[in-house]
């Protein structure tokens, strides 16, 4: 029997961001699945003043296994890119924003194959005009779906009640080995990804000062390009009660500063509001690097509490304090724990090619 024809459509590097470092991982493991891939990828992925992030990194080179040829202005690339996925037998897109409706169902049509679509966010998490009907439309076309969050696939089930969900793991997207911890004092926290308000970055900063109060010797990091209020962000860093404990690096963060921000930290704060599912906790894992995280969304599922990490309520300052102090006592066991939760790239690529391995069976 001849192998399968998988196309995936969706950002690759140098393409910068979570969502390009996944696809990279996963077309990866999907070549390893006994199938020939075909990659298209992105030039411009949206307008800048409606979408923050998306840009290029300028370390990362283009691939020369990839058709760079989708602008989001640009109908005919549309086109183009689902004539190529036609001659296949199954296409792959990641889902995030609604943004992205128009292409993805121009794609899906054009093709006319069965359509995997891996989904990240299945409702932007800043209501946007008319993100429920795009989102239904797009998730309907789909012969199915992988989530890494059950929180995820009830929303996918809630606009399309008839799709076909998987849920498998969120394995690391970036390879990190795990490093020894860096010496103590300081205590040094990081928070990274883009800076938002629903991530809550603002209150590991309060958090900050309470330990601070408390008398421990404790540093902040913040990297990641900032979503909005840049200057309300560089004031609140540099009020005075926090003494310079936080740093803000406000800008797109690579993949081997990464690694390095990692192994120079002893814990990752990832006090969200809200959550779906979360890119950060698997790469602080293959780090050996332990979570505070809040008990919401799909971090509940992959914070394993007095584990690998521990998980407060959302918007609780002095309970991220009280957690960040209880994960110091026991640093060195936290820190096993996280470096012994491991997730399969190969379990995602498996769950994406599901359309055409129950054929093949």
């Amino acid at each position: 029997m001849s192998r399968s024809r998988v196309t995936f459509v969706g950002p690759l590097p140098p393409i910068s961001g979570g969502i390009a470092q996944h696809s990279s991982r996963l077309v990866r493991a999907i070549a390893e699945c006994d199938v020939d891939t075909r990659l298209v990828s992105w030039i411009s992925q949206y307008p800048r003043l409606l979408h923050k992030g998306g840009g290029m990194d300028p370390a990362a080179p283009r691939r020369p296994d990839v058709r760079y040829l989708m602008r989001w202005w640009d109908p005919t690339s549309w086109v183009r890119a689902g004539r190529i996925a036609r001659s296949g037998d199954l296409l792959v897109m990641p889902w995030w924003t609604p943004v992205h409706a128009p292409p993805l169902r121009v794609i899906a049509r054009t093709a006319r194959v069965p359509l995997t679509l891996v989904v990240h966010n299945a409702l932007p998490h800043e209501h946007l005009p008319l993100d429920k009907q795009l989102a239904r439309g797009v998730m309907r076309s789909a012969t199915h779906v992988v989530v890494h969050a059950h929180i995820v696939a009830d929303a996918v089930h809630d606009l399309a009640p008839d799709v076909q969900v998987t849920v498998v793991p969120h394995p690391p997207s970036i390879d990190f080995a795990a490093t020894p911890l860096p010496a103590r004092p300081p205590l040094r926290l990081l928070c990274m990804g883009y800076v938002r308000e629903y991530k809550g970055f603002d209150v590991a900063v309060e958090a900050v000062r309470l330990l601070r109060e408390r008398g421990v010797d404790v540093q902040l990091t913040i990297a990641g390009e900032v979503w909005k209020g840049l200057d309300e962000w560089e004031r609140r860093v540099a009020h005075p009660r926090l003494g310079g404990a936080v740093e803000l690096i406000a800008r797109y963060v690579g993949d081997n500063e990464l690694a390095d921000l990692l192994s120079s930290h002893h814990i990752v704060v990832a006090p969200y509001r809200a959550a779906t599912q979360s890119g950060i906790v698997p790469m602080a894992f293959a780090a050996g690097r332990p979570v505070v995280a809040t008990n919401v969304g799909g971090l509940r599922e992959s914070v394993t509490d007095g584990v690998n990490g521990l998980l407060v309520e959302p918007d609780d300052a002095p309970a991220v304090a009280d957690a960040v102090q209880r994960l110091a006592g026991g640093l060195d066991d936290y820190a096993t724990g996280a470096a012994a939760t491991s997730w399969s790239w190969l379990d995602v690529a498996r769950a994406v090619l599901t359309p055409v391995s129950s054929r093949r069976a």
